[in-house]
């Protein structure tokens, strides 16, 4: 694989991610998709877990899934493809970074990238980009 190849992977990944984000939005965010953390602030509000931890719970289980994946070179739900749980990971870890961003009120590690963007809503180059630091985030 080239880079330019694994570029055109991450943007397809990320373009899906957002995609699947968007549509989930809808039904998990509550007040006709106006809260975006609201499935796992429900948590919290029942006393179950901290809304940072659900998130990370998910988070966990994809990883969970991928570890299983990894060991047994296919996954036992047949409809589940390896591009679903990559895809549930990105998700998770962008609202694990919004909702702490929120929360802190204040944004991570903001970077200006260089690499001319095209222009286009899933550009992952393009110029004031966001790239958290994970040391810092997570």
């Amino acid at each position: 694989m080239t880079s330019q190849e694994l570029f055109e992977m991450h943007t397809k990944l990320c373009k899906a991610a957002l995609d699947l984000m968007q549509k989930k939005n809808h039904d998990y965010s509550g007040k006709m998709g106006t809260q975006p953390f609201a499935n796992f602030t429900r948590a919290e509000a029942m006393g179950i877990t901290s809304t940072e931890r659900g998130i990370m719970v998910r988070l966990l289980d994809k990883m969970s899934r991928l570890s299983s994946f990894m060991e047994a070179g296919k996954f036992k739900v047949e409809d589940e493809k390896l591009m679903d749980t990559i895809i549930d990971m990105i998700n998770y870890s962008i609202l694990l970074y919004a909702y702490l961003d929120e929360k802190a009120n204040k944004q991570y590690d903001i970077v200006e990238l260089t690499k001319p963007a095209e222009e286009d809503a899933y550009s992952m180059y393009s110029k004031g980009g966001i790239v958290p630091n994970t040391v810092d985030t997570i």
